[in-house]
């Protein structure tokens, strides 16, 4: 945004107000631990099974996904908070379609100036619900009887309910390191680029990556990140 530009200190040459804006990401939560009834080494990535579900049978598609890690995953905060022992396992809670949206913006005129990411992590209070219940879904699978034999006792979160529960999950919020979107592709006031991946108003300028997806997929935004790159080598090609 052209705003934004001065403040910086950078000359305006089409002004974007797009740019930056629309940051999506989907929040992987270091939220469910589990210490083992017998210590057992990671396999393979230590992290190969999940699966996607939804918040609310209403929905028209899986707005959840929750990994199972054979190590234990704890943020910063909970990690010292309930002593979480090497000797434990996880399932971390995984929400894939959030409402909320953060911003990138500049901290200076140098292109080597570090840019400054506000995730907007949660900010949507429906967003919030859809983690709590996705943790409610982690405790259920984490202490089935299916799973008894891996479980000498749950390590956290437990039983927490209301606000508890809520401070728990905010703490837990971290990535998936999917972060996209800021670029979007449309034809509103707030599109960066054209169906053909071009800048809006700068000719000869393309983008070609997650930023320019509307709204982040789903799934992990490897393969369509992949499939915007081949397309753009087609047009790049006629």
């Amino acid at each position: 945004p052209a705003a934004h530009l001065k403040e910086v200190g950078v000359k305006t040459v089409h002004d974007l107000p797009g740019v930056g804006q629309n940051f999506q990401d989907h929040i992987l939560a270091a939220g469910c631990v589990w210490e083992y009834n017998s210590p057992l080494p990671p396999k393979n990535s230590a992290a190969e099974a999940t699966f996607f579900w939804k918040s609310d049978s209403t929905l028209d598609t899986p707005d959840l996904q929750p990994f199972q890690i054979e190590v234990p995953y704890a943020s910063e905060v909970h990690g010292p908070a309930f002593s979480v022992p090497a000797n434990s396992w996880s399932i971390a809670p995984g929400l894939v379609r959030p409402k909320s949206r953060g911003e990138i913006r500049l901290t200076g005129a140098d292109p080597s100036a570090p840019v400054t990411i506000d995730g907007g992590f949660l900010k949507e209070e429906g967003d919030l619900t859809a983690l709590l219940r996705c943790i409610e879904l982690c405790r259920e699978i984490g202490n089935s009887a299916a799973l008894g034999e891996f479980v000498k006792r749950e390590v956290m979160p437990g039983p927490l309910k209301g606000d508890a529960l809520k401070d728990f999950a905010r703490n837990a919020a971290g990535t998936y390191f999917h972060q996209s979107c800021t670029c979007k592709m449309g034809k509103d006031a707030m599109a960066v680029v054209d169906g053909s991946l071009s800048v809006h108003g700068i000719e000869g300028l393309s983008i070609a990556d997650a930023s320019v997806m509307p709204r982040v997929s789903t799934g992990n935004t490897m393969a369509p990140t992949v499939i915007i790159g081949e397309r753009m080598a087609d047009i790049l090609i006629g």
